[in-house]
């Protein structure tokens, strides 16, 4: 997804003005398509720009009883590039304890994808290391919970005694609500 990143579609996700009607120093933009079976949301936070991307999952990787329409979600941060992207030390937050409010601007970009985007029905994301599950498992409990017209569930979810640095796939599809 880093190749995507370019000027244009820099200046196309974080217009020159940060969008009205943020939480504090989170700014999460509108849903942008870049090409077909691509959409992406750009995440101000704490001076720091990040571009939610949303693709078609390749069929490997989609449960195929949760429909057809599946998307890879993936963040990555703007200044990022192919030697930095997944150290850990790049990423790090201003203070440790944004994560909280990183994650809640996680949840919110989203929200705003599956309310722009109704018949995908099943959300994936891979964590890179074991360290990245604990922001992972954070934003999971948080999307699971979260109000809105759609529901989700966990449907796919690293195995529990994984160690080392293996990735972890995640996957989430949209669900009815049981009425009592």
């Amino acid at each position: 997804m880093y190749d995507y990143i370019c000027p244009g579609l820099v200046t196309r996700v974080f217009p020159p003005q940060p969008p009205q009607g943020g939480r504090g120093d989170i700014h999460v933009t509108e849903t942008i398509r870049v090409e077909d079976g691509l959409e992406v949301i750009g995440i101000g936070f704490a001076d720091l720009r990040y571009v939610m991307f949303f693709a078609e999952v390749p069929e490997d990787m989609a449960d195929p009883a949760a429909g057809e329409v599946t998307r890879f979600v993936t963040v990555v941060r703007v200044e990022a590039d192919h030697g930095t992207m997944f150290l850990p030390d790049f990423w790090r937050l201003p203070c440790p304890h944004m994560v909280w409010q990183f994650s809640e601007a996680l949840l919110w970009a989203m929200r705003h994808h599956v309310d722009a985007h109704p018949a995908v029905q099943q959300y994936v994301c891979v964590s890179q290391t074991r360290k990245m599950d604990f922001l992972c498992e954070r934003v999971i409990r948080q999307f699971a919970r979260a109000g809105g017209n759609a529901r989700f569930r966990c449907v796919t979810r690293p195995e529990p005694g994984r160690t080392g640095e293996k990735e972890g796939i995640y996957g989430f599809a949209r669900h009815e609500p049981c009425s009592a």
